[in-house]
């Protein structure tokens, strides 16, 4: 299966792209800075240069599946986490139905929703009209939404629920591997859920899904 990682050069989203490359899969590399380029080249990773903020239709020709792993970042305005995180996501969705790419994961967030009022509430907005929109298209999607992000090393175990509010911390690792996972695992099509660091193998995790 060819898999195009959406923000390939984020921090989370490069950890999927090297999962991939030990996979049964191709990963592809959509980048938006020709200085990135050269981290993929080393990891013999192909890349498609594409900006979430114009049309992205091109980067889809050809793939079998979509991993979104975008964002905006925490150092830019509210402007641009609507223009990334929403209507960038939305935008993908709907290439990948024109180009018939049936498989699509959305790395999104826990606590997610259109009338939040946390701290990021315009963060939590722009994932929760993303996802929205994703479960009204025809693909085959699976949305994952973990905790807070930390960088401490996999420990392949998790917390998984269909409930999507809550605290907890999730390692980049452990979100990358079960980004990876839901590729090959159909009882995840059409599931939103949370995951955070836990005590249950990811195997048996998303097996209760």
């Amino acid at each position: 299966m060819k898999v195009l990682i959406v923000g390939a050069n984020g921090n989370t989203a490069t950890r999927v792209v090297r999962r991939l490359v030990d996979s049964a899969h191709d990963p592809v590399a959509m980048i938006r800075d020709v200085g990135h380029r050269a981290k993929f080249d080393a990891l013999g990773v192909p890349t498609v240069f594409a900006d979430l903020e114009y049309p992205v239709d091109h980067a889809l020709n050809g793939v079998d599946a979509v991993i979104f792993a975008a964002g905006s970042g925490g150092h830019t305005g509210k402007d641009k986490t609507v223009l990334v995180d929403h209507i960038g996501a939305i935008r993908t969705m709907v290439a990948a139905s024109v180009a018939g790419v049936p498989r699509y994961i959305m790395l999104s967030s826990i606590n997610n929703d259109v009338n939040s009022t946390s701290p990021i509430a315009h963060y939590h907005k722009a994932k929760a009209h993303a996802d929205n929109h994703l479960r009204e298209t025809d693909l085959d999607y699976s949305i994952v939404c973990p905790g807070r992000l930390t960088d401490v090393e996999a420990t392949e175990r998790v917390a998984v629920s269909t409930g999507l509010h809550g605290r907890g911390d999730t390692s980049r690792e452990n979100l990358a591997a079960v980004l990876v996972a839901c590729l090959d695992r159909p009882n995840t099509i059409g599931k939103t859920f949370s995951l955070l660091d836990g005590d249950v193998p990811i195997d048996n995790a998303l097996d209760a899904l």
